[in-house]
Order: C-alpha cells, then sequence, then structure tokens
C-alpha cells in the first residue's frame, strides 16, 4: 500500500483514539509555551488539544491534511493559521505567530536526515525555547508498521540523546512512553505482519487508556513503546 494512504489512513483511525491523544497531550503539556509550532500536524488529531494550552500554528508538508485542520479549528481564537511546509526543507515564509516551543509528535522518524532536522529546529527556536519531541521507540519493535508507515527508524534513548547535542540542545527530559503498546505493536506488526493498526484494537486500547494512566502512577515507565524527549535552546 502506498506511505501516504496508510499514513492517513493510520491518522484517521488514532482520530477516534481521544483518550491516548489526551494521554499525549497531558504527557507534554507541563513543557508548552504560549506560542506552538506544531511540526507534522496530520488530520489535527493534537491540534486541537494544543488550543488549549496556547496560540498554535499547525504545520504539515500534506495540503490536504492543512485543509482538514482549518475546517475542523479554522475558526479557534488560538489558531494563528496553517503553514505548509517540508521539514526537509528551510522555511520560506516568515511563522505566523512569535514561537517559544515546537511540538514534533510521530514524524522525524519519517525523515532520512533527521540531524539536519533537529538542527533546522534549533534555528527556528528562539533562545530559552523548547522542542517537544515524540518517536517511536526500541529497535527490536522495527516491523511491518514501521516499513508501511515510512519510517526509516526507531530510537533508543541513548541514540536520542547524541543526536539532540549534536544539534546543540539541553535535554531537559527524555523518558519512555507507553508501555502497553509494546505487546499490540509487536504481535500485530511482527507476529502477524499486519500493515495497518487494526481500528477495533484500537479502540479498545482507548478504552484501556484510563486505567493505563493510574497505574503508571505505581509502576515506573521503564520501557516503552515510544520516547518522549524535551529540548531547550540555551
Amino acid at each position: 500500500m502506498d506511505v501516504e494512504k496508510v499514513n492517513t489512513l493510520t491518522l484517521s483511525i488514532l482520530e477516534e483514539a481521544s483518550a491516548y491523544n489526551q494521554w499525549i497531550f497531558d504527557k507534554v503539556k507541563p513543557w508548552l509555551g504560549k506560542g506552538i509550532l506544531e511540526v507534522g500536524c496530520g488530520i489535527g488529531n493534537l491540534t486541537g488539544l494544543l488550543l488549549q494550552a496556547g496560540k498554535v500554528a499547525a504545520s504539515d508538508m500534506n495540503p490536504h491534511h492543512l485543509q482538514r485542520v482549518e475546517e475542523k479549528f479554522g475558526g479557534h481564537s488560538n489558531l494563528n493559521g496553517v503553514l505548509l511546509w517540508d521539514i526537509q526543507q528551510d522555511l520560506s515564509r516568515d511563522l505566523p505567530l512569535s514561537i517559544d516551543t515546537i511540538l514534533c509528535s510521530n514524524v522525524l522518524e519519517h525523515v532520512e536526515d533527521d540531524d539536519a532536522v533537529l538542527s533546522r529546529f534549533y534555528r527556528v527556536l528562539p533562545r530559552g525555547g523548547r522542542l517537544v519531541l515524540l518517536v517511536p521507540a526500541l529497535r527490536v519493535l522495527y516491523n511491518t508498521f514501521d516499513r508501511e508507515l515510512g519510517h526509516f527508524r526507531r530510537y533508543t534513548k541513548r541514540g536520542l540523546t547524541q543526536k539532540l547535542k549534536r544539534s546543540h540542545f539541553h535535554i531537559c527530559s527524555l523518558k519512555y512512553f507507553n508501555f502497553f503498546g509494546i505487546f499490540g505493536w509487536f504481535v500485530n506488526g511482527t507476529l502477524l505482519r499486519r500493515s495497518l493498526l487494526p481500528a477495533g484494537q484500537v479502540r479498545m486500547f482507548n478504552q484501556l487508556v484510563p486505567l493505563m494512566v493510574q497505574m503508571e502512577r505505581w509502576v515506573p515507565t521503564l520501557i516503552g513503546q515510544s520516547l518522549i524527549a524535551i529540548g531547550e535552546k540555551d
């Protein structure tokens, strides 16, 4: 299946996972400033939540996704516009707002030269600005799902630390996220070699998120399906 089609279908499936999207937002919210550039906004699964935190400019390289975001949130006072941007290239126009945060969720793994992108983010941010980054973790989990989605890699803590430091970011936090997602990703993508997340399983997972959040309070997340990193520009 075409990579772009798989990504769009996956975004549509995850659009219904409101509790999961809220879980991500709750994890990153303490690190968000008042001027947020959302990189790779997709069809807006996190955008609506980010609009609760501050002013947002939503960017993506897919114009159809940006159109969806405008249709859903164009009337919101905190949406300061959408921006067509391929992060493999420098910005060709000024941002529609003054930013202090870049939010990049499940995007960096789609780019072959991720070091160049991180350096680009560093240049775009003002001094004291933060990069809030969510990426897939654990190389051993790389499977059919990743290939169909066009992922070049999954990240390790050590590897991501090195990349952020090479781009001159000060690392404020780097933690695993979503321990429970490991099993579904492994069974469906590695054992069953599926190319798309099963919508029914995603809905079931979404219903279990409140329980997972409670369990996290008692059991530390020593490993997870994803990594959440916070980098600051000194």
